[in-house]
Parts: structure tokens; sequence; C-alpha cells
């Protein structure tokens, strides 16, 4: 498979399976009172620096009922899904670089990507949980697991 087209299929197919789904359209949220105001630490999360703010655990699909799932480790580490690498965030730009790709049928589950593979996007924050990815112009919401 060429460069980035796994990410793509994965972020975009998962976007499209969930705009299948009856309640697609509504984002998944957290069930909270209406009237509340943000606790102290929710509204710190949501001011954050970008980069602390993209630490953790993240779905592309309407829920994070996935096995899709990508992990920005604060470290710089990343699994997006089984590939496996680093990430560094410029602005507002994420760029991922992909070393080993996890092969079922290989030995020991992972095959190393020679040369690594990069691909870079921009994200933008909705809320403390909620998030937007845009890659070769298309938009993929993204929703903290």
């Amino acid at each position: 498979m060429h460069e980035g087209a796994r990410f793509i299929a994965l972020m975009l197919g998962g976007a499209a399976l969930a705009a299948c789904q009856p309640d697609a359209a509504k984002p998944v949220q957290k069930a909270e009172a209406h009237d509340a105001a943000p606790t102290p630490a929710a509204a710190a999360a949501a001011s954050a620096p970008l980069r602390d703010w993209l630490v953790g655990s993240w779905s592309f699909e309407a829920s994070c009922a996935s096995d899709f799932i990508a992990h920005f480790a604060a470290d710089g580490s990343l699994d997006n899904s089984g590939e496996m690498g680093g990430w560094a965030l410029a602005g507002n730009t994420v760029t991922e670089t992909i070393r080993e790709r996890y092969d079922a049928a290989a030995s020991d589950g992972a095959e190393k990507v020679n040369p690594p593979e990069t691909r870079s996007y921009t994200i933008e924050r909705a809320d403390q949980d909620h998030g937007t990815i845009t890659y070769q112009g298309r938009k993929v919401p993204m929703l903290r697991c």
C-alpha cells in the first residue's frame, strides 16, 4: 500500500462508516448537565497548549468503540492503529513518522518500514475532547478516548 493510504483508509473509512449510522451527525459527548460550568480541569485542558491537548488517545470515528485508535504519547512516540513511530507538532501541523507497522503474518508482529514513511496534517481543537484533522483537503472529526 502506498504512503499514507492505510492512514487515509482508516480515517476516511471510519468517517464514512460513521456517516451511514443514523446518529452519526450527533457528536459523541460525555453526559453533563446543560447549565453546569466547566470544571477547572476541563477548562485548563481546553486552553492547554495544542501539543498538551493532543497527548492521549483519539478515535476518528463516532465513538471510542473502535479498533482504530491513535495514541499520541507525551514523549513523541505514536501508535496509530498498528503503525508505530513518532509525531511532532509545528504550529497546528502534525507530522507522523512511521517506522514499524503491525503485521499479523510477521513472527514478532511488527515489520520495519524502511525508509520510514511521513505524513502531515493539520489539527483544530473544538473543545477538550473533540477536534478536526484536515488531511489532503478532507476534514475528519476526532474524539478523545
